[in-house]
């Protein structure tokens, strides 16, 4: 209840129990300058009484007994004049005999000049909406009800409106009276929001494609051009460490190209970016002619958030190319396999290998080892290493996000 300046309202109430399992609360304004108990009833505040609601414990039956007598000392007319939505009883014929303060403020008509006229002549005829007036004889003619019917009408008054329609028929057996009840919502401004909010997400999404687009493209065109210093690249050494660097930057790309093709560029398919990343880096290898390596994979579809997709590629690309490095001499054939599965509270992401093993302490000691241990630091995971003479395997154990 709105309070005015100085204004004090005090809530009461009686307590629930065995003997009275109704508490009844009411509220009162003990401002200084009234002396009087102020109700508010159906939006109108009454001098000499008090807002009464009924707290109740009681079986169905005997709750709605209770509000039926409590609502006896209430005129239904204070609470029509306080719905929000437009309001009008109508004859059979279409003649109102009712229509509340919202409706003929809504749509700039005087009581005096709608009610005991038909609906459709009111305004100057601005009602006469042939798809209302088809619904209402529905309603008249049988048992049908129109429930959120929404209409969008050009108003001579008050211009385009989009109003939400529900009527049903009342009839009273005793003196047989036929009316039509019919509610009338103004959602034309909430309407127009939400059209505004979906044409500024489709704008956005648009924008978020082509900037995704454009980085896919600045990503490939960098890693060409790292890959071809490589190959011009006389040390050794130096050559290797370009080329893991366009590994990187290609796996970078990869994800970037799928969220480009993807509805959404705010998460990835783990079962085609993984598999396609991992395929493409032991095509990249096979091509130099120094190994012969089987590629197995066995990765679960997984939506990964874009945040997370990065650092898992970043990972998976590292111990692809570890695995190919450090477990397989020159000539050598054998197999790597990443699988990647969800168990109950964990996703469980494992490259491995049938090579010849490897001194865990060289292999992780450069870069790519720290760059593995920096990214599941930073997806909040850990790093399992075990290798022996039947060859390595690496666990990276990530917690699930809460919802996922």
């Amino acid at each position: 209840m709105p309070l005015g300046v100085g204004q004090r309202a005090v809530l009461h109430t009686t307590g629930i129990s065995a003997s009275s399992p109704t508490a009844v609360m009411y509220i009162t304004d003990n401002t200084p300058s009234t002396s009087s108990q102020l109700r508010l009833v159906g939006g109108r505040r009454k001098p000499s009484s008090k807002i009464v609601f009924l707290l109740s414990r009681m079986r169905p039956v005997a709750r709605r007994r209770a509000g039926a007598a409590a609502m006896r000392g209430v005129n239904p007319m204070d609470l029509v004049e306080t719905i929000r939505e437009g309001i009008l009883v109508l004859e059979p014929d279409l003649t109102i005999r009712f229509a509340n303060r919202s409706f003929c403020h809504t749509f700039a008509v005087a009581p005096e000049h709608t009610v005991g006229r038909k609906l459709y002549e009111i305004g100057n005829g601005q009602w006469d909406i042939p798809e209302l007036r088809t619904s209402l004889e529905n309603v008249i003619s049988g048992r049908k009800t129109i429930e959120a019917f929404e209409v969008e009408y050009f108003f001579p008054s008050i211009g385009r409106r989009i109003i939400v329609l529900n009527a049903r028929k009342v009839y009273r057996p005793r003196n047989k009276i036929q009316q039509i009840l019919l509610a009338i919502e103004d959602v034309t401004e909430r309407t127009r929001l939400e059209r505004e909010h979906a044409a500024a997400h489709e704008r956005i999404g648009i924008l978020l494609q082509e900037l995704t687009h454009r980085v896919k493209n600045s990503l490939q065109l960098i890693a060409a051009m790292v890959w071809i210093e490589a190959r011009s690249h006389k040390s050794s050494e130096g050559k290797a460490a370009l080329e893991r660097v366009s590994h990187r930057i290609t796996a970078l790309g990869q994800l970037y190209s799928k969220l480009s093709k993807a509805d959404t560029v705010e998460a990835v398919d783990a079962a085609t970016y993984l598999d396609e990343l991992c395929r493409d880096l032991i095509a990249s290898i096979q091509k130099e002619g120094e190994t012969s390596i089987v590629l197995e994979t066995d990765i679960e579809s997984e939506l990964l958030p874009t945040d997370r997709a990065i650092p898992i590629g970043l990972i998976v690309n590292e111990l692809v190319t570890n695995a190919v490095k450090y477990a397989f001499p020159s000539g050598a054939k054998g197999t790597v396999i990443v699988t990647l599965k969800r168990v109950p509270g964990e996703l469980r992401l494992t490259v491995a290998d049938n090579g010849q093993g490897v001194d865990l302490r060289r292999a992780d000691s450069g870069v790519g080892g720290r760059l593995v241990d920096g990214f599941a630091q930073q997806l909040g995971g850990q790093v399992e290493r075990k290798s022996d003479s039947q060859g390595t395997t690496v666990h990276l154990i990530l917690p699930l996000r809460e919802g996922a």
